[in-house]
């Protein structure tokens, strides 16, 4: 597999495959492992290794940073007799312990080169650099001790303190006069060490408070996303974006739970909902109504597939004004990488942008694109078994309507008006096959149909066919459609005994969370084959009836509720278990 995304596989492009992302191995470019487009805008931005390491030119900022901290500590030192007091200690030992060894080896290199060439007096310069460049080695020493978490801040004063004792060795080596080095090192020692020991522990603190404060923003930034998740996944798995009141209550979520002023949510060519908060309304100067034409910016980012910034130079003229206040982003909705609906967000302008509005805004759009593929699945899903449902009600058993019409011409020699009611019978039968578009209709509906069926095949069977009927008055349950008529075609069809008769029995008993359906003949029942493929869900032939009243019962009430078929040479029994409460499937 090579990586498309950015390095185009020229260098092979080589991808790593986890549970979220595809990684690109040689550009390091990420992308979500759903197929949907990489929320990561630049390929700058999304180069990075399975560490999570910053590369080298994060490390080359760093450097310069740290450096900046060597030179400026140069710089303010404190005169004390011919040496100054200074904190260059702080800068090149957090260098090596916060960034690394590439970082602390560079930062302390340049800041060694600023000193040996403008620190004053010259004679100390030599020993100074040494200084430096040991303190930068000596954190880097360090640093896998200290990314464990290992340290205490009693470490922290002791690696100071050796390291001003560090310095001042190199002093009393490096400087050419031994008299001058003794003379520094007993007038500069003590304060040197105290003041940098101190100082370390309080830079590293404020650090570590940094960190700390990091990881509350992203432990909360985590968790709104959970609970923006929660609250909206029921809304978008309930129609998407065509439901008007969801997409209301959706916006009235987003807006609650976060900073953000305005919301627009589009499909591809319209406005579905707008809203934006009562105080910034007339700031916004956007106003917008289902059915509007969508901003440019929507547009724009549905054709790029990512997330799209307002820009003056390109965007809507009438958003300029806005623009001085609010930072407006867009970023669409796919499926299947074709958009189907965009997402646009009004932020109040801070003094920088956060970033964490942004993976926010990104987070929504990654869980409605997910949420709109899976909705547009379960369509595809109840639309075939809808196509599946209507083949059933136009499947018609040609011998049974050949033998009908036979049974009825027969009748009208000897009794016109039975054959005119068997004529009528016929006709509620195939209206009701035919005609019914529910999928759940009552059960005492589902009996009235059986039971035309069974006066039919009664006309034709006479005294061969007997049928049982124990059912209650009341039945107050929903069933599937035409669930129950293949069973007892099965039973009229097959269930012939020794003396050639045919008996059925159709017993419905009330349960406590159920109706409980009995259909039972008097014929060698079902083979043992035919039982075998049912259970697997195999196909079994000539019996697809049956198997289709299988597949929609654990279709309507779970896996585990399917057909249950009680079979012996004297006689068969299909029991179904029709449950209380479901409404629809």
């Amino acid at each position: 597999m090579n990586c498309e995304k950015y390095c185009k596989g020229q260098t092979g492009g080589r991808i790593r495959v986890n549970q979220r992302y595809r990684i690109c191995i040689d550009c390091k470019y990420r992308i979500a492992c759903d197929h949907s487009e990489s929320f990561i805008q630049d390929p700058d931005s999304a180069k990075i290794d399975s560490a999570g390491k910053r590369g080298l030119k994060g490390d080359l900022i760093l450097s310069m940073i740290f450096a900046g901290f060597i030179i400026l500590s140069t710089c303010i030192g404190v005169k004390i007799t011919s040496y100054s007091l200074n904190t260059r200690v702080i800068g090149a030992m957090s260098a090596g312990l916060l960034g690394g060894p590439l970082v602390g080896l560079y930062s302390s290199a340049i800041g060694a080169i600023y000193v040996l060439i403008f620190s004053t007096p010259r004679v100390f310069a030599r020993g100074s650099a040494f200084a430096t460049i040991l303190f930068g080695l000596l954190g880097a020493g360090f640093y896998p001790y200290f990314q464990r978490g290992k340290w205490k801040y009693t470490d922290l004063f002791l690696l100071a303190c050796f390291a001003e004792i560090c310095d001042m060795a190199s002093l009393l080596r490096m400087t050419v006069s031994l008299e001058v080095a003794v003379d520094t090192i007993v007038d500069a020692a003590l304060p040197m060490i105290i003041m940098n020991a101190i100082g370390m522990i309080v830079f590293i603190s404020n650090f570590n408070g940094v960190f700390i404060f990091q990881d509350l923003e992203s432990s909360r930034q985590i968790q709104k996303m959970s609970v923006l998740s929660q609250k909206c996944l029921p809304l978008l798995q309930d129609g998407g974006l065509n439901k008007a009141e969801n997409m209301k209550k959706l916006s009235d979520i987003i807006l609650k739970e976060t900073q953000w002023s305005g919301i627009l949510f589009t499909d591809r060519e319209k406005v579905i909902q707008w809203q934006c908060r009562a105080k910034d309304e007339q700031a916004i100067f956007y106003q917008a109504k289902y059915g509007d034409p969508i901003p440019e910016i929507c547009r724009q980012a549905m054709e790029e597939g990512k997330l799209v910034k307002y820009e003056a130079q390109t965007g809507e003229k009438k958003w300029s004004h806005t623009a001085q206040d609010y930072s407006i982003s867009s970023v669409p909705f796919r499926v299947k990488n074709q958009p189907v609906g965009s997402l646009t967000v009004w932020m109040k302008r801070q003094w920088m942008d956060r970033q964490s509005e942004i993976e926010l805004l990104q987070h929504l759009m990654t869980l409605g694109s997910s949420q709109l593929a899976v909705l547009e699945l379960e369509q595809q899903k109840n639309l075939l078994a809808q196509a599946e449902f209507k083949a059933l009600q136009f499947q018609v058993n040609p011998h049974f309507l050949f033998n009908a019409l036979n049974t009825i011409s027969w009748v009208c020699r000897e009794n016109p008006e039975e054959a005119r009611k068997l004529l009528l019978t016929l006709a509620d039968y195939f209206r009701y096959n035919l005609n019914y578009d529910a999928y759940m209709v009552p059960l005492r509906e589902e009996l009235e149909h059986v039971k035309d069926y069974l006066q039919i095949e009664k006309a034709r069977f006479e005294e061969k066919l007997q049928v049982t009927y124990e059912v209650p008055e009341k039945m107050e349950i929903l069933v599937p459609t035409l669930i129950l008529q293949p069973l007892v075609e099965n039973a009229v069809r097959y269930g012939i005994d020794r003396t050639g008769c045919r008996y059925v029995y159709i017993g419905i008993t009330e349960e406590a969370d159920a109706y409980r359906v009995e259909i039972s003949d008097h014929g060698k029942g079902f083979p043992e084959e035919v039982l075998e493929k049912i259970a697997k869900d195999e196909p079994v032939g000539s019996s697809i009836g049956l198997q289709n009243v299988h597949k929609r019962m654990k279709s309507v009430y779970g896996e585990e509720r399917g057909l249950q078929i009680q079979s012996t040479p004297k006689g068969s029994t299909v029991k179904l278990y029709f449950y209380k409460g479901v409404k629809e499937a």
